[in-house]
């Protein structure tokens, strides 16, 4: 039996490791003062729409419902969030701060770090247009990946407007400037160079702290790429307050691909993997769509890439036992009663001999047995039997296609 492709299957230890980088990642959202909310799963298409680029209508999974309507499973959690505030939280004090930890979907390749099913953990802080709003986000990320033993990922942050004015000043041709960020994305600087102007290829290669914004600061000609020049200087400058201004650098070719960001944006990363572990960025132009007239920003990281740059560096490696308090025999009261008293209880099933109620107790590390027949209970001690050898767990390997 073969799954589809892009899915996989969690078994308990898997599982269990998964669950708890969630509930740190939670655990820094409670400390930021974000609320958990839940949204369905599938939505109708049109209102995903709103949010979405080209490129990621065309991974939405979609159906239709008896009745012929259009619906779309999730392919990513702010617009559904967007909507959500729009329809039911817009008489709420501003500005607002959600949380969710959430599965989305997506119709594309799989590969290490993209498949079709994956879990988004994230922050929405909405109804905030200033620099506090921007570093706020950055910095819980931040939080949120030294909390589960990433405390070396580093992050690179752009601001939307910053390019907008670049090609203003250049003078590239409105038709061509999608095509140019596209290529600025990419660092395609054999493509750059058909537009005939070198400062394009000097500016999709400059990244750096301070510096990189001094270089980049002759070409932002227009209002707006020099007062967003002024708030990365800003996040720079509290982000060396903090301590963690070495992980922080500008990079100019950072242009996320969602269409609804519009200003300061950033990723984060480690060495050994070749894709982003969280990312996110400002959106002020999302929730007008659904007719309430907000700024919004925030960030989501992928579950399963945190797991895949833990396992690369051993931090998990080793299967983990479940806690189990005590074995008991003979007595659903017994059972009970010790379950009431907090602890973890295995039931063993059927009439086991003494030896064999200490192989299953050793089988699954439990220090305790009480057995219960006649109307007399008894305690086993169980000797302790030496550790298996550690086998190696993979939170995120190949899923079966």
């Amino acid at each position: 039996m073969r799954l589809p492709a892009g899915v996989r299957d969690w078994l308990p230890d898997e599982l269990a490791r998964k669950r708890e980088i969630e509930q740190k990642i939670r655990a820094v959202f409670g400390r930021w003062s974000y609320q958990e909310v839940q949204t369905p799963g599938f939505e109708r298409f049109e209102v995903l729409e709103f949010g979405l680029g080209e490129a990621l209508t065309d991974q939405t999974f979609r159906f239709s419902d008896r009745r012929a309507n259009a619906l779309a499973l999730r392919p990513e959690m702010t617009t559904p969030i967007a909507r959500l505030v729009s329809t039911r939280m817009r008489e709420d004090p501003l500005p607002l701060r959600l949380s969710y930890v959430a599965p989305a979907y997506r119709y594309e390749e799989p590969q290490e770090g993209r498949m079709r099913e994956f879990t988004q953990a994230g922050v929405e802080l909405i109804g905030s247009a200033d620099v506090d709003a921007d570093a706020e986000v950055l910095f819980m990320a931040v939080e949120a990946l030294d909390a589960v033993g990433l405390s070396d990922a580093c992050f690179d942050i752009n601001d939307a407007n910053v390019v907008d004015g670049v090609l203003a000043t250049l003078e590239i041709p409105e038709a061509r400037r999608k095509e140019c960020k596209a290529l600025i994305g990419e660092r395609n600087v054999v493509a750059l160079r058909r537009f005939e102007e070198p400062r394009l290829v000097e500016y999709a290669m400059l990244r750096g702290e301070r510096d990189a914004l001094e270089r980049a600061r002759p070409l932002c000609g227009t209002p707006a790429s020099r007062a967003a020049l002024e708030r990365l200087r800003d996040v720079l400058d509290r982000a060396a307050t903090l301590g963690i201004g070495s992980r922080v650098n500008v990079d100019f070719a950072l242009l996320r691909d969602l269409e609804y960001y519009t200003g300061f944006v950033f990723e984060g990363y480690v060495d050994e993997l070749g894709f982003s572990l969280c990312g996110g960025g400002r959106y002020d132009n999302l929730l007008p769509r659904f007719g309430f007239d907000v700024p919004a920003i925030g960030w989501t990281a992928g579950t399963e890439r945190l797991l895949i740059a833990l396992e690369r560096r051993g931090r998990h490696l080793e299967r983990k036992r479940p806690r189990i308090d005590l074995l008991v025999a003979g007595s659903d009261v017994v059972a009970a009663r010790e379950r009431a008293a907090g602890n973890v209880v295995r039931f063993a099933s059927g009439e086991l001999s003494d030896e064999a109620l200490i192989a299953d107790a050793r089988a699954h590390g439990i220090a305790r047995i009480l057995v219960a027949r006649n109307g007399k209970i008894r305690e086993l001690k169980v000797r302790k039997a030496p550790p298996p050898p550690a086998e190696t767990v993979h939170p995120f390997g190949e899923a079966p296609h």
